[in-house]
């Protein structure tokens, strides 16, 4: 089975469309005020035209109130929601989200399996693997631990999506290691924070599918 792409931390119509050209799986918008690759939702809403509908729209959240998703989602015609947990206690209300896919993203640092199998309810459909850093949540660039994203991906049998650190040079070594679902890359194909790199997007996702 092929490999799922995801290209995160879209921030301009320009590069969305020539992303989309390349035909990733999905590509996801950053929702958190405090991230440098923020886009405000009635903006990506003025870009959906340029979506094809084999391209799924992830929104990127940080242990949201549930209010805020919803209206978010609504605005944006989302997908997926992806949850970055800071604490690792933040409890899923699925029946606000009707029917989306939620990806879940907790901190990566020790005990992480343990502390998902106490919150995990109910089951997310993907998670995340993406790199632990205690000042910020994702698109540091650091490269995460496959360890424990194996580990959570056999302890847990959800599947899991490698994130962190990735890209054109590593990306295939991570999916022979890890043996993840899918992989998701934003700072690993830019030019600078929020501005994308297409050739590195189009060697990125060559290099997954071969």
């Amino acid at each position: 089975m092929s490999v799922f792409i995801k290209i995160c931390g879209i921030c301009s119509r320009k590069d969305l469309e020539q992303i989309c050209a390349l035909g990733p799986d999905a590509i996801g918008f950053i929702f958190w005020p405090n991230a440098g690759r923020y886009v405000r939702p009635e903006q990506v809403a003025t870009w959906l035209p340029a979506i094809p509908e084999t391209i799924k729209k992830v929104g990127v959240f940080v242990e949201p109130p549930a209010d805020t998703v919803e209206s978010i989602a609504r605005t944006c015609e989302l997908d997926v929601i992806q949850i970055h947990l800071v604490s690792n206690d933040w409890k899923i209300d699925r029946p606000l989200f009707h029917g989306l896919e939620i990806w879940l993203s907790p901190r990566m640092s020790e005990g992480v399996t343990e502390n998902l199998l106490k919150v995990v309810d109910p089951e997310p459909s993907v998670l995340l693997a993406d790199s632990f850093d205690p000042n910020t949540v994702g698109g540091t660039g650091k490269l995460s631990s496959w360890d424990r994203a194996v580990e959570m991906k056999e302890t847990l049998g959800r599947p899991v999506m490698l994130a962190g650190g990735l890209n054109a040079d590593n990306v295939a070594e991570a999916i022979d290691v890890v043996h993840p679902w899918g992989v998701d890359v934003s700072s690993g194909v830019e030019k600078e924070p929020g501005v994308k790199n297409i050739r590195k997007v189009k060697k990125f996702i060559k290099a997954v599918r071969g």
